[in-house]
């Protein structure tokens, strides 16, 4: 049985049953542990379901909360979460579509007629909302079938505040394209793509927004609005309305913030007057709502609301509120926005208890004084002690129970576990259950609750694998796989970009432009070479283009298309990477002659100890699992470069991998730059396998001289399976018994030294590497086989991507920043990497945020100093850790979400984007701030985020261009100017801030950081001459084949015979010359930067299955294509199944078609007498094979292909029945 079934059954008793019965008016539960209430609440709305809104002190509890729920039986589909919505308020910024979708979502959940569980913080709830006649208005119902003005539909979008975005990747936006409606409706995982003929819907799918590819079909779609504030029937005199306000609150400002006022609210009441929607409109909503009461005032009289733990939502709620006060007065101040209460955006927590029928549960008995229950039950359950590991207590306690005739339920993810260490305390569980009830006795509830819990007044208690097994963690709901950007959008190509012909050389793309040859339309990419010189490309040879990629900050040289300059660059390019190719490939071979004992396949415990893992892997997670355990099951060493963005489970990777290494008796060594780091690893291995048998020590400098001989001693002697510690372990004197694996996080935080010996590792022993930002050797290694690569590029389900800011510092940011985060429950790190003026950073802190308790920690602390700041910010009990960098890698706490550094401008782009991966590790919004000092250079101005609202200063002062900053520390003013690298990297940082884009800056640190590092001066010169794509593709193709020489000696002996020319296969697609019209029209996709897409997509296939892949999806995202592209992709097609017959170009004209070969002596001249046997008009020429044809080309072509398809097949029979 399932513990949901458990659950259900709660009602059978009777004083529960009563407690759990719809009461008029408001009641208290009091006694009831808070792990017993997501139990006890189930098995209520199981039994009478209704609406229901559960306020819960904060995001994690309310999380907790909907796990439980979910176990207990309430499906996925009934509970939603009400998110806060009012982070604009403290700061101009564009809403978060995410989480704004989501509270729109949740917001309608409760107007909907159907019984349904929303989850809530109290600020959440309390924030003022659109009146519930307003939002059940402004619902759209559309089903297929129906008929509809596209017209109508789309302006209603408009109304409802959608934003028109091609392509649609984010709740609130639509497209429409002809006949196709794409729309990313609020509330929904998915975006819908709903096509029209004519008026008639005729259907509606869901599709993926980052592949924009269907993915299902439904019959009928709700919309909601995409924002919570929405024009309604405005005063005409609206807009001299709020200009006479701010001029008359403008009069008692200081001049600059006076002037601020009135530009911002005269753009503001322009908008209002015009009725379009802007990033600041929530503001006004008093204005446009005066009457919105909040999420408690949506409920009907019958509906629940439940209240868990009410004068802990007072304190919140009340600390809420001031916060929220506090934001509004400093911006009004800094005229930033109009005097406005908090009251005017959100009520206070009294308010709670303005609705009928309320429930308040309490473990304590108490209650605030703005609650009067007129009822009250003693339910009367206890949380179970935390055993911690102590088995022999649990056991005696589970005994007693037992004895006693209580009904014991055991609900745990690992049954056949439990049934074996309950066995050894001689308590034997059962799987079934009774016909009824909770009869005496021990049973196993599949679900694990995160916490166990007794009702002593019934007899029945239940028991969790927190308690069994000491892991307390919940599965946490999930939401869909959010997957990562394919990294192939880095390459993007845009008018102005530097590309690389093949043939021809350096140019700049200037844009699609379409012209006629030879009586046909064809469109071509413009090209512009040293002057005069054009290259006019058709789009169908878009496969001989790349993007240039500089190593180096100049711009590179443009080509003449005559003169043969590039034709000696690419020589001697060639030349170059053979040389480079051969060295990287000696690692390759040195690897290849060491083998090693295979590691065998999964064991049972492997598999039960991976079902512990309390989340969903994503699909790339479980492609680099697949991947590292496929390595270990062959003879020879692995060298795996798992790359995955900060906080998308690289980790997981490592600790399977290293329990397979420790299963097949060999011992694992984990290496970490840092301390911190290892420390944070030690807590995780030891979470996951410490149950499972596996001996975990740590060696870093918080342990003393004596603990780490120790740790080498067993270390020797094989009493330790995994050791985790920083560059020490590879000191000299460490030995190990068997070591089978070392792990390697974050190589490019080790210094030369270690990177030499690690070097000499990876030629002896299994090496497997985490990074998120791989040093550009690394990166390249990797992406030329040398080193295999694994990339996570998926982000956990729910992942948000940090919205990054880049400003010059201002204490007013600071505390905002800090004030919101503070305001949903949250904590902050705050980055300052000097140690010897970080305590005036604290004071600074202090007077900034009185209320906010502040630890402080840096690398020169010693254990006993640095622990209990680092133990009390993981537990909650410090709002704000002050620190250096050493929070780089290792702080992994999912209720940080705001990150500030100080002085950004003085950090590396690795050690930043590090910084940033410390928030944004749940499914709430991020915030990241890097602040620098000093003057607002004009190429910050141009290229970063503006500091707080256009043209403003540091503290949000119009027009400021003082050349001079004061240091925040001291206060004295001084000179100060932003490296151009400095800005480049945040620049880099700003630009790559979606999910999975660690992979992606590791190509833009390659620019910021030259390519010495690379390859060495040498190839980096050259490098610099022919772009890093097209440098990279030659070294992998001689990789590639020197790589087979080792693998297989025959092809070495085979390849040696090739001309040197041939070395290196560079030959493109086959030309196709034919007189019809292939292209991609305007009118079919207006967007040329989509037309550019796709054409690169269409040219980059390289099979026939790839192919048909992008024509489907053009297909589904434009709906039925025109015949010209219908054409192309013909032609494409054509062309592959060309290139594997050798051929390399066909022209069509005069009712011929000429095909000519690359190498016409190697084509079997029995091909040519078939072909001329099955066709009488064919013949050959000295230069070409000559097919004669009437009709359409392409189907003459058709017709070629295949016939020499088929002679190739009747030659291959012909050759087998010789050989029988």
């Amino acid at each position: 049985m399932r513990i949901a079934d458990w659950a259900r059954r709660v009602t059978q008793i009777p004083a529960l049953a009563e407690v759990c019965a719809p009461l008029e008016g408001t009641s208290e539960w009091r006694s009831v542990a808070p792990e017993a209430r997501p139990f006890l609440i189930a098995a209520s709305y199981i039994a009478h379901p209704r609406k229901t809104l559960i306020v819960t002190p904060n995001y994690e509890r309310a999380l907790a909360w909907q796990a439980k729920l979910e176990l207990c039986g309430i499906p996925h589909d009934q509970i939603c979460q009400l998110p806060s919505g009012i982070s604009t308020l403290f700061e101009d910024a564009a809403p978060e579509h995410v989480a704004l979708s989501d509270r729109l979502g949740a917001l309608r959940a409760l107007v909907e007629d159907s019984p349904k569980i929303i989850l809530a913080t109290p600020q959440a709830v309390l924030e003022r909302t659109l009146p519930r006649e307003i939002l059940l208005d402004a619902f759209i119902n559309i089903k297929v079938g129906e008929t509809i003005d596209p017209d109508r539909l789309t302006r209603q979008l408009v109304n409802l505040g959608y934003e028109p975005q091609e392509p649609v990747r984010l709740p609130g936006q639509y497209s429409r394209r002809g006949g196709i409606l794409d729309v990313f409706a609020t509330g929904h995982d998915l975006p819908y793509r709903i096509e029209l003929f004519g008026d008639e819907i005729e259907s509606i799918r869901l599709f993926d927004p980052n592949n924009q590819r269907s993915v299902g079909q439904v019959d009928r779609l709700d919309l909601s609005p995409s924002r919570e504030t929405l024009y309604t029937d405005l005063d005409e005199g609206i807009k001299d309305m709020l200009i006479s306000t701010a001029e008359r609150e403008a009069a008692v400002l200081e001049d600059e913030a006076a002037k601020r006022l009135e530009e911002l609210v005269a753009g503001d009441a322009d908008a209002l007057s015009q009725k379009v929607y802007f990033d600041r409109l929530d503001l006004y909503r008093p204005l446009l709502h005066p009457d919105s009461g909040c999420a408690v005032d949506l409920l009907l009289e019958s509906d629940l609301l439940l209240l868990d733990e009410p004068l802990e939502l007072e304190t919140i709620g009340v600390r809420s509120e001031d916060e929220l006060s506090q934001a509004l007065t400093a911006r009004a101040e800094r005229g930033e926005i109009l005097h406005a209460p908090a009251n005017d955006f959100m009520l206070s927590v009294e308010h709670l208890a303005s609705h009928p029928f309320t429930v308040a549960v309490t473990a304590m008995n108490a209650l605030p004084d703005w609650i009067s229950a007129n009822q009250g039950y003693d339910v009367g359950a206890i949380s179970l002690e935390p055993y911690r590991g102590r088995a022999d207590a649990l056991a005696l306690t589970l005994r007693n129970y037992l004895k006693d005739d209580f009904s014991v339920i055991f609900s745990t993810d690992q049954p056949n576990r439990a049934k074996t260490v309950l066995s050894q305390a001689e308590i034997f569980a059962e799987e079934g259950a009774t016909s009824e009830g909770f009869a005496p006795g021990a049973r196993l509830a599949h679900g694990n609750l995160g916490g166990g819990f007794v009702f002593p007044d019934h007899k029945l208690a239940v028991v969790t694998d927190a308690e069994v097994f000491g892991v307390a963690r919940l599965k946490l709901p999930q939401k869909r796989f959010m997957e990562g950007a394919p990294i192939a959008t880095v390459l993007d190509l845009r008018p102005g970009d530097y590309v690389v012909h093949i043939n021809f050389g350096i140019g700049i793309f200037r844009g699609l432009i379409k012209r006629e040859e030879h009586g046909v339309e064809k469109e071509f990419l413009y090209i512009e070479y040293q002057a005069p010189d054009k290259l006019f490309v058709p789009a169908d040879q878009l496969d001989r283009i790349q993007k240039y990629l500089n190593p180096g900050d100049e711009n590179p040289k443009l080509n003449k298309l005559t003169g043969g300059e590039w034709q000696r660059t690419l020589g001697k390019a060639r030349e170059e990477a053979k040389e480079f190719a051969r060295d990287l490939v000696k690692l390759y071979a040195k690897r290849k002659e060491v083998t090693r004992k295979s590691f065998g396949p999964d064991t049972p415990f492997q598999n039960e100890m991976e079902q512990t893992f309390p989340w969903v892997e994503t699909p790339s997670q479980l492609r680099a699992i697949k991947d590292v355990k496929r390595d270990l099951e062959t003879p020879y060493p692995m060298d795996r470069l798992v790359c995955g963005d900060v906080g998308f489970g690289k980790t997981e990777v490592a600790i399977r991998a290293a329990f397979k290494v420790v299963q097949d008796g060999r011992q694992v060594a984990v290496l970490c730059p840092t301390t911190i780091l290892s420390e944070q690893h030690m807590r995780n291995f030891q979470e996951r396998l410490g149950s499972f048998g596996v001996r975990i020590d740590i060696s870093n400098r918080f342990r003393t001289t004596a603990d780490k001989n120790q740790v080498y001693n067993k270390l020797k002697v094989g009493e330790i399976d995994i050791i985790i510690g920083t560059h020490a372990l590879l000191g000299k004197g460490i030995e190990f018994k068997h070591l089978g694996m070392v792990i390697i996080d974050e190589e490019q935080k080790f210094g030369v030294k270690q990177k030499e010996m690690l070097k000499q590792l990876r030629t002896e022993v299994d090496v497997l590497t985490l990074s998120a930002t791989p040093i550009p050797r690394t990166l390249s290694m990797a992406l030329m086989d040398i080193r295999q690569m694994s990339l996570i590029n998926d982000p956990p389900p729910g992942r948000l991507p940090i919205r990054t800011f880049v400003r010059p510092y201002a204490g007013e940011v600071v505390r905002e920043a800090i004030l919101r985060e503070l305001a949903r429950g949250g904590q902050i790190f705050y980055v300052y990497n000097r140690v010897d003026s970080i305590g005036h950073v604290a004071e600074k802190l202090r007077k900034l945020v009185p209320s906010a308790r502040i630890g402080v920690g840096h690398g020169q602390m010693t254990e006993a100093e640095l622990e209990p700041i680092m133990v009390g910010f993981i537990k909650g009990e410090i709002d704000i850790l002050l620190s250096t960098t050493i929070i780089e890698n290792g702080i992994d706490i999912s209720n940080a979400n705001t990150l500030i550094v100080e002085n950004a401008d003085r950090l590396g782009l690795s050690q930043l984007y590090q910084l940033r991966g410390r928030v944004g590790r749940s499914d709430r919004q991020a915030y990241a701030y890097f602040l620098y000092s000093g003057a607002l250079d004009s190429t910050i101005r141009s290229g970063l985020i503006s500091p707080i609202h256009e043209g403003m200063d540091s503290r949000g002062n119009a027009g400021y261009t003082s050349p001079t900053a004061a240091d925040p520390v001291t206060g004295k003013k001084k000179k100060k100017t932003v490296s151009e690298g400095a800005i480049q990297r945040l620049q880099a940082l700003q630009e790559f801030s979606s999910l999975g884009s660690g992979y992606s800056l590791a190509f833009r640190d390659l620019q910021i950081r030259g390519a010495g590092e690379l390859i060495g001066a040498k190839q980096s010169g050259t490098m610099q001459t022919v772009g890093y794509e097209l440098y990279t593709q030659l070294i992998n193709e001689a990789v590639a084949m020197l790589k087979t020489a080792v693998d297989d000696p025959t092809a070495a002996m085979l390849a040696s015979t090739e001309p040197a020319d041939e070395f290196i296969n560079m030959a493109p697609l086959p030309q196709f010359d034919i007189p019809v019209v292939a292209l991609i029209p305007d009118q079919f996709i207006k967007d040329a930067a989509q037309r550019l897409y796709y054409y690169q997509r269409m040219m980059s296939a390289r099979t026939e299955a790839i192919l048909g892949e992008v024509q489907a999806e053009v297909e589904d995202r434009y709906g039925h294509p025109p015949e010209q592209v219908s054409n192309a992709f013909a032609i494409m097609g054509q062309r592959l199944r060309a290139r594997d017959l050798d051929i390399s170009k066909v022209e069509a004209g005069q009712g011929r078609l000429s095909v000519t070969f690359l190498d016409k002596t190697k084509v079997p001249p029995r091909v040519f007498s078939i072909m001329g046997r099955k066709h009488k008009e064919c013949f050959l020429t000295r230069d070409s094979f000559v097919f004669p044809y009437t009709g359409n080309p392409i189907l003459a072509v058709e017709r070629m292909i295949q016939s020499f398809e088929e002679s190739y097949q009747q030659l291959e029979q012909e050759r087998a029945a010789l050989e029988v």
